[in-house]
């Protein structure tokens, strides 16, 4: 379930945050819809500062957890702290603290932009004075300021999207939970929300969900793993990379053919598959090696071979794992029992 890279989690509540006192911290939480068990035991704790991404296949309980952690839905066993307020006993004093935008940003399409941000301002009861300067303030920040007067079921996807992060980041909550933010945005909107989050976390908490994967990574310092309802991985994105699965990968370059260079590489102790990927010199191949984690150097094993039937080895050189190669792995179907 775990490696090196990817801390093993504990009971008491994952891996702890020694810079940062929490802003979000769950204990021994679960959610069950009937009988259908969707987020099972998660304790976890996230810190001031911490800009956070939650990822899990289609569902693995991502909105579920962030429904619970919003308060809109009760967990049905365990405690839910936002800044050390107990969602459960105090909500509306929990929630304070928080900015919200679900996956579907929560527009009212007859209202203008700026009509819309003064209304959202008002519900987290700000007075007329406040709400006018932070309205205003934010469709400068987010770059809303050229639609302010446009009705909102008048404007793009994107711009759409951008009023739904705007309303989240009204009146500077503690926490930031965004729920597939960059949905529908062009690549240099997607630059421009990917600065505003960062400069938003400033000593804050966000917590991001999203299926863009390499977005993620680009965004976040550490990511969380659901898998069939429970929280498998947290690591440390700077770390992330080291973490293949119990496996590593080599592209080579033979100078022989591929079916001679096929027959030769089946007798390779340690090699766990290779995938012909192609001819990319004359008279030589390419292939994608993938082998064991087990302390043997299969490169000199390969080149061995190699040498041995008197075939030249060209090139040689690790393939890094990507962030979706190291997701498919963790998100693997295992028996999690």
């Amino acid at each position: 379930m775990s490696n090196a890279a990817c801390s093993a989690l504990d009971p008491s509540g994952g891996r702890q945050t020694e810079m940062n006192a929490p802003l979000i911290r769950l204990d021994g939480v679960s959610k069950s819809y009937g009988k259908k068990p969707a987020l099972r035991d998660i304790s976890l704790t996230i810190g001031k500062g911490e800009i956070v991404g939650l990822l899990g296949r289609n569902g693995a309980g991502k909105s579920t957890l962030l429904n619970v952690l919003t308060g809109y839905l009760p967990a049905s066993s365990g405690r839910v702290l936002i800044a050390g307020v107990d969602m459960a006993e105090e909500p509306r004093r929990a929630k304070r603290h928080i900015g919200y935008l679900p996956e579907l940003p929560p527009l009212y399409d007859s209202m203008t932009t700026i009509e819309y941000l003064r209304f959202v301002a008002k519900i987290k009861r700000m007075n007329d004075a406040e709400a006018g300067g932070e309205t205003e303030r934010i469709c400068a920040e987010i770059g809303l300021a050229d639609v302010e007067n446009r009705l909102l079921r008048n404007l793009s996807k994107g711009y759409r999207q951008r009023v739904g992060v705007a309303q989240a980041m009204l009146g500077g909550p503690d926490i930031l939970i965004l729920d597939e933010p960059t949905s529908g945005l062009d690549p240099k909107q997607i630059v421009e929300i990917r600065s505003q989050i960062h400069n938003f976390g400033a000593g804050r908490t966000v917590l991001i969900s999203s299926h863009i994967l390499a977005e993620i990574a680009e965004i976040c310092e550490r990511i969380l793993i659901l898998r069939d309802g429970r929280l498998v991985n947290d690591c440390k994105v700077n770390e992330i990379g080291a973490s293949r699965g119990g496996a590593g990968k080599l592209h080579i370059r033979a100078a022989c053919e591929r079916d001679e260079c096929e027959l030769l590489l089946r007798n390779v102790g340690g090699i766990l598959a290779s995938r012909f990927i192609g001819e990319r010199e004359m008279g030589s191949s390419d292939w994608e090696i993938e082998y064991g984690l087990d302390g043997t150097d299969i490169r000199a094993a390969i080149f061995d071979a190699m040498a041995d039937s008197g075939r030249k080895l060209l090139m040689m050189k690790p393939v890094e794992a990507d962030i979706e190669d190291i997701f498919l792995r963790m998100t693997a179907n295992e028996d999690l029992q």
